[in-house]
């Protein structure tokens, strides 16, 4: 199991790779997304069919026209939510705060 205080703010799939992403790199890994959800723990969460985000590493979830965005703390990356996933990344991310 990976610790809690992973400093990758999401992995991500691309044509197959899996990517996990820190604050300035990436790195590929043997894992595919559903197997890295087994892994990881609980401040990890799948928000597209692609992508797993750090809920620790958020820094703010913003609506535009093309979609909801996720912004990370100290990083220029940023990552779609997809509308499936939206309801229940906002109620995580609100829990974070209380």
């Amino acid at each position: 199991m990976l610790h809690k205080q992973c400093k990758y703010p999401f992995f991500e799939n691309d044509d197959r790779i899996v990517n996990a992403h820190t604050k300035n790199d990436l790195f590929e890994t043997h894992l595919r997304l559903y197997e890295l959800e087994k892994l990881l723990p609980q401040n990890f969460m799948r928000v597209s069919k692609s992508t797993i985000i750090n809920l620790d590493a958020v820094y703010t979830l913003t609506r535009s026209l093309t979609g909801n965005l996720i912004a990370f703390h100290e990083s220029y990356k940023q990552v779609y939510v997809s509308r499936r996933y939206v309801k229940d990344t906002k109620r995580r991310l609100e829990s974070r705060e209380e």
